[in-house]
């Protein structure tokens, strides 16, 4: 009976059990979507501050309208809200408008928080969005820049006016400088260094004062400090500028040729016209100008044609072997002596120098002044003499040897008189003797009418260096540019 009982409520008890949900006692697990809601609205909610009231007054002194108008007022006259608006209940204060940035909008929370009788702050106040183009910023970093200038304008005029009188200062400085030195220094470059030299050091230190009284304080102290640095590295960028211009200053101390002297450098002749800090001017014969760098010329081998007055040239004359060579030098020693551009102390020589083919060459030097006679001049003007007088004294000058081959043979023709060879050419039979004393007309024609020292062609023996200057006397570069020798 018992067995009977308990088995259908057993069974009873089952159905209910699968029937019903489990909603009792059994927590349903959540999504993972559901936890990271949670977490970020919880870490949300932490980062935000909120501002808490350090004390909560019970029975508040302050009523809820006075709290609202003083806040309103604050906020209207900072100028920083449009539509401000405070509203107060029971100690809660709600701020709601547009606040121009976030930085306002926070301070008015603050401010509120501050008020005595509030208890918590509600922010309702929107940030205005900024325009996508605002100037703004830069139109008040102008207007601070402005104010700025315009308060250190006085010190930037003062500090130009030294700057005018520390320039002219200096130029006056260094003239003065040139002007003490003439009765000391004898080289004008030196004269011209010197006076450089203390015209820089008066500029630098006008400068310094001048940026001292603007307020530049530390770029005077650059200044003065860099000034060694920026000479060092000018120094090395312009090595070949400050080379010659050492150069320039070595050759005007040293003096190894003077303006107008004749010289020759590095394969270059010409006259000396100027010194410059850069280079050395020369004019060539042909009235070409060179201008070589002065470390060049300095370095290099220099020829000083007018170092010494006197010169001395030479040339050979070759008389035949039937001639007297002894008679032939008589001859030259007497052009020699008389003509005018040669000197006789040295005295000049014509020696026998060698035997050739088919001559004895004669080889004639003598010495004269290069600074009032040309050596082409005079050369052209001795030689000349020396031919006319040997011709003059039927010394013959023949031409050197040479073997002349015929291959095909050279025909010859003998004519039985002079009669017959008159006959045949149809000219007149030729007088020796008429011939021979035509010969000395002429000859004695040429060496009469140029028995003077030179003829047409050669000038006046002068010396080429008058035309030289002539010719460049235009010369802008020679003009313009300062000399430093004498």
């Amino acid at each position: 009976m018992l067995l009977q009982f308990h088995f259908p409520v057993a069974a009873l008890w089952l159905i209910f059990i699968v029937a019903t949900p489990p909603a009792f006692g059994q927590d349903e697990s959540p999504t993972a979507e559901e936890v990271a809601a949670e977490v970020t609205a919880d870490t949300a909610d932490e980062s935000v501050a909120v501002n808490v009231a350090k004390e909560v007054q019970v029975d508040p002194v302050n009523s809820d309208d006075k709290i609202a108008n003083r806040l309103q007022e604050i906020m209207e006259a900072t100028g920083w809200f449009i539509s401000p608006l405070a509203e107060v209940d029971r100690g809660v204060a709600f701020l709601s408008g547009e606040a121009d940035s976030q930085k306002h909008q926070r301070w008015a929370e603050e401010t509120a928080m501050n008020t005595a009788d509030v208890v918590a702050v509600v922010n309702r106040i929107s940030v205005a969005e900024k325009p996508l183009w605002n100037f703004a910023p830069a139109i008040a970093s102008l207007k601070q820049l402005g104010r700025e200038f315009t308060g250190v304008l006085p010190l930037i005029l003062v500090a130009l006016l030294v700057g005018v009188m520390s320039y002219y200062t200096a130029v006056l400085s260094a003239r003065s400088t040139r002007w003490l030195m003439q009765s000391r220094i004898d080289s004008k470059l030196l004269r011209q260094v010197a006076g450089n030299a203390i015209g820089v050091f008066v500029f630098i230190v006008g400068m310094y004062i001048a940026l001292r009284v603007s307020g530049l304080t530390r770029l005077a102290v650059t200044l003065l400090g860099g000034t060694g640095l920026v000479g060092l590295a000018l120094g090395f960028a312009f090595r070949d500028i400050a080379e010659n211009y050492l150069a320039s200053i070595l050759i005007s101390l040293n003096h190894p040729f003077r303006v107008g002297d004749l010289i020759e450098v590095e394969g270059a002749t010409g006259f000396v016209r100027k010194v410059t800090t850069r280079g050395t001017i020369l004019n060539t014969l042909e009235g070409n100008q060179i201008q070589m760098p002065n470390s060049t010329v300095y370095k290099g081998q220099i020829t000083n044609f007018t170092a010494t007055p006197l010169s001395r040239r030479d040339f050979s004359v070759g008389i035949g072997f039937d001639d007297s060579a002894t008679e032939a030098q008589e001859i030259i020693m007497d052009v020699l002596d008389d003509h005018a551009a040669v000197v006789s102390d040295p005295a000049p020589i014509v020696i026998v120098e060698s035997l050739g083919a088919a001559t004895v060459n004669l080889r004639v030097l003598y010495w004269f002044n290069q600074d009032k006679h040309s050596a082409l001049k005079v050369s052209s003007s001795v030689i000349r003499q020396v031919k006319q007088k040997l011709t003059a004294a039927k010394i013959t000058m023949p031409d050197e040897a040479r073997e002349l081959v015929f291959p095909q043979g050279v025909p010859v023709r003998m004519l039985e008189s002079q009669e017959a060879l008159a006959s045949t050419s149809g000219s007149q039979p030729i007088d020796r003797d008429s011939a021979g004393s035509a010969a000395e007309l002429q000859s004695a024609d040429v060496s009469q009418s140029p028995e003077a020292e030179a003829t047409a062609g050669e000038g006046d023996l002068s010396s080429e260096q008058d035309d030289v200057m002539r010719a460049t006397a235009g010369d802008a570069i020679v003009q313009n540019e300062a000399n430093l020798i004498g």
